[in-house]
């Protein structure tokens, strides 16, 4: 696999009424092409914040972000967010929601909507294109959200807490069903959570933050040496304590 992303010496200072804070701090990470990693760490140590800078949504203070080796100031069109909540429009139906970033970007035409229409198709929403919003349960409605990401073809994903607001049963379901819909249309996901289990389960590797200011302790290899790898039988692997307990006791550090 290629490097697709390259974080180098990455920082986020904020001014306060009490003077400078330094949120995150020399933050340096390579990704690879297809790979998912997570980030993990204490509360407010500045996962979201490096997220939103990875996506151009805030400013860095320091250091270069580059994707398949240009480097990239502000917004990139390589780039796809989701957030904890799916953000869809209730008065719109499905077909105009999973369509809306391709509208605002004036892209509609053809051949993006055959690909848009595919995508329902392969993931079971095609028959509920002209529902709304209310109408589907909260795993259809992520995974509507998800086709229109896909709609303007990212090369890398950022999801942040993006299952948070789901029931337990409901999150381990989705995250089974985002993991497979990214790993067959070949995308590139980071994801930051607070889920020690759903970043063992989704990832490839995880990066521990420290407490703040925020910098990268430790990068584990996530590797269960399993066939048709997917994060429902990853929680059944006996791998999978040890990965839990490793990454637990490294956070108990910091906490």
């Amino acid at each position: 696999m290629d490097k697709i992303l390259e974080l180098k010496d990455i920082s986020k200072k904020y001014q306060s009424k009490k003077g400078e804070i330094l949120a995150i701090d020399n933050i340096n990470m390579r990704v690879k092409e297809g790979e998912f990693v997570s980030i993990i760490g204490p509360s407010g140590c500045g996962k979201s914040t490096l997220l939103s800078i990875i996506s151009g949504l805030e400013e860095k203070t320091t250091g270069e972000i580059y994707i398949e080796g240009e480097k990239i100031e502000g917004i990139s069109a390589k780039i796809g967010y989701m957030l904890q909540k799916d953000c869809l429009l209730e008065w719109r139906t499905i077909w105009s929601n999973v369509v809306l970033g391709l509208e605002l970007k004036g892209k509609i035409n053809e051949e993006n909507k055959n690909y848009v229409e595919n995508l329902l198709k392969k993931y079971n929403l095609y028959d509920f294109k002209d529902k709304y919003p209310s109408e589907l349960s909260g795993g259809m409605r992520q995974r509507a959200a998800l086709i229109r990401t896909l709609a303007v073809r990212p090369k890398i994903l950022l999801l942040d807490e993006a299952f948070s607001a789901l029931d337990y049963q409901t999150r381990i379901m989705v995250t089974n069903d985002i993991y497979n819909i990214l790993r067959k249309e070949g995308i590139t996901a980071i994801i930051v959570t607070h889920d020690i289990s759903e970043a063992i389960s989704m990832s490839d590797r995880v990066a521990v933050l420290t407490k703040r200011p925020g910098t990268i302790k430790d990068i584990h290899k996530i590797d269960f040496e399993m066939e048709n790898r997917n994060p429902i039988n990853c929680r059944e692997n006996p791998k999978f304590s040890k990965y839990f307990n490793t990454l637990w006791k490294e956070l108990g550090v910091d906490e």
